[in-house]
């Protein structure tokens, strides 16, 4: 099969691709994805609430006012199940909790002179409304008077986020409000145009060279659940002024959207909201959107690549939502802990969250494109400076490097090396930092990652744990990818490390100082399960869920006694360490 090989000079766009996942004319398959998988999704969402906690929270509403967009949520993916045959017994329910948000989305904002969510939420609400009106569930009354409801609602008081137009800092609710509105405007509920245009406009300035969006500290969750809120505005019939310059910027960001994603199905980690259910569910959704997009522009072979990325990220969502006792973000932890939540992640907002994000997806999904060879990539991916990861794909793993990481959230270096079909955090999903801005019950020493040390004069170790990085060479070709990273010392020559993916795993080696370490994070609790290390003199390995994982050295391994945690879990520090030249390999197997 023939290959692109890609390359944008004088733009942040880096691959070099050798594999079926990047052909200049993909060759679709029979294979297809029901639309129902989204609707599934979203029953798995909903049904996380017990009758008890969903009482609570109309009772608390009831009592108080709409807080925040959770209930918009909630509401709306009850009401459209129903309107799809599903929890029919809740139509009581969701009547009166639809009552509730449609009184209160007017004038929530203005009575209450709080954040409340209608920035998020009311695409949510006036979506339900479309979906219930075309099944006929109710009478044309109940529906009208939501109707008048919702028509009252003005967008300058309405909406929380009004940014200053051209404001340095970039603000992704206000994309969320003008989506919002451009759903009401599509549904004939008094929306108004300008508020849209305006907002699109103005947050146009913040994509990067590949379209991506720079949400401050440069989030990766951001890029991605922005650029799907600029993508519903179009869904929905945005053709204001900026529509050519927006679709522009969706384009260049298409190819990095399909590099980005993992073997596993996961986006990329790094930033806020990371590592939570609902991150999969919007990355399907964008990935729908672009394959009715491409298909509409007469590219088939390219739309359905992107079916295929889509149901890469359904399935993922598998390994979770098929566990007892669901949590809404990706650990095992009793839902009390908050454990890996930062304060706004809680379980009422977050969890039906990935409910909407099946909708949506299930909204832009096409049936009638098929779905592309599911062969493993080869490639590389490298973004612009503002994001600072590179991202390996090769022999059916994904190893990606972040060497500026937002530190309220990452450690630097090798935060990700995860296998197709594997439990994803058997080796590594997302590093370590120090004072992260979550909930975890460890204290952890250091930011910490797969990362190099090296000894000092003085006999004591140093790591690369600050802002040392710069990668220096990126390629991909023959079944492999590979990364060189230069990590600078003060007074002392750099260290070399060069990475290097293929089927057997990766394979990392360092050189550049008589002492050298690696870190090796290994997984020890995921809130659950325990899992035991062995140990030997120049190996270890785990078996978690089917799976084991393996690392091995021309050094030696050793045991820090040190515990470290991260979103997923808890991890014990081990180290390879060797003298001149030191290499590990690490490789994922199923039993």
């Amino acid at each position: 099969m023939k290959t692109c090989h890609i390359a944008r000079i004088g733009l942040a766009f880096a691959v070099v691709a050798a594999s079926a996942d990047l052909p200049c004319r993909a060759v679709a398959t029979g294979a297809t994805l029901p639309k129902d998988r989204y609707l599934d999704v979203m029953e798995a969402a909903v049904g996380a609430y017990t009758p008890e906690r969903t009482a609570d929270y109309v009772r608390r509403v009831e009592k108080g006012m709409i807080k925040e967009h959770g209930f918009h949520r909630l509401t709306a993916n009850i009401g459209i199940l129903i309107a799809h045959g599903r929890l029919a017994d809740k139509k009581d329910l969701f009547k009166h909790m639809m009552d509730l948000c449609c009184r209160q989305i007017p004038v929530a904002y203005v009575k209450n002179g709080s954040q409340v969510g209608n920035d998020f939420g009311v695409k949510e609400i006036v979506s339900c409304l479309l979906e219930v009106e075309k099944a006929g569930i109710f009478p044309k009354e109940v529906t009208d008077a939501w109707r008048a409801d919702l028509a009252k609602a003005v967008p300058e008081t309405t909406y929380t986020c009004r940014p200053r137009l051209g404001d340095p800092k970039a603000h992704n609710w206000a994309v969320f409000a003008a989506a919002s509105e451009q759903a009401r405007t599509f549904a004939g509920l008094n929306g108004v145009p300008a508020f849209t245009e305006k907002y699109v406009k103005d947050q146009l300035r913040f994509f990067d060279a590949n379209g991506m969006y720079k949400d401050p500290n440069q989030p990766m969750v951001y890029d991605g659940v922005t650029r799907l809120q600029f993508a519903v505005a179009l869904h929905f019939g945005y053709d204001g002024p900026s529509r050519a310059a927006l679709e522009a910027q969706l384009l260049k960001s298409a190819e990095p959207t399909l590099l980005m994603q993992s073997e596993t199905g996961e986006i990329p980690y790094g930033g806020r909201s990371n590592q939570f259910l609902h991150n999969e569910g919007f990355w399907a959704a964008l990935c729908e959107w672009y394959a009715a997009w491409f298909k509409a522009r007469g590219d088939l072979a390219t739309a359905a690549r992107f079916r295929r990325a889509a149901k890469r990220a359904l399935d993922s969502l598998d390994y979770w939502t098929r566990q007892p006792g669901l949590r809404h973000v990706k650990n095992r932890f009793p839902l009390k802990t908050r454990y890996g939540c930062e304060g706004y992640g809680y379980f009422d907002k977050y969890m039906v969250t990935l409910g909407s994000w099946a909708y949506i997806a299930y909204l832009f999904a096409d049936e009638s494109i098929p779905l592309a060879p599911d062969e493993p990539r080869t490639a590389v991916f490298t973004t612009s400076d503002a994001f600072h990861r590179t991202i390996l794909h090769a022999g059916g793993y994904t190893a990606q490097f972040d060497v500026a990481p937002d530190t309220h959230y990452d450690g630097p270096g090798l935060g990700r090396v995860q296998r197709r079909g594997a439990p994803p955090m058997i080796c590594l999903s997302v590093p370590f930092t120090k004072k992260p801005s979550y909930t975890i019950d460890v204290k952890n020493e250091t930011p910490l990652a797969i990362l190099p040390g090296w000894k000092q004069a003085d006999g004591s170790w140093a790591y690369a744990y600050g802002p040392d990085y710069a990668v220096t060479q990126a390629k991909s070709g023959d079944g492999r990818a590979a990364a060189t990273l230069s990590v600078a010392r003060k007074e002392l020559p750099a260290l070399t490390w060069e990475s290097n993916l293929s089927a057997a795993g990766i394979e990392t080696v360092l050189a550049g100082a008589d002492d050298l370490a690696l870190t090796l994070p290994v997984l020890t609790f995921d809130g659950e399960t325990r899992v035991e290390a062995k140990v030997g003199a120049k190996f270890l390995a785990i078996t978690f869920n089917g799976w084991t994982c393996r690392w091995e050295t021309d050094g030696e391994i050793v045991d820090t006694g040190k515990t470290y945690a991260n979103r997923n879990g808890h991890y014990r520090r081990f180290e390879a360490r060797g003298k001149k030249r030191l290499s590990v390999k690490i490789s994922i197997a199923q039993d």
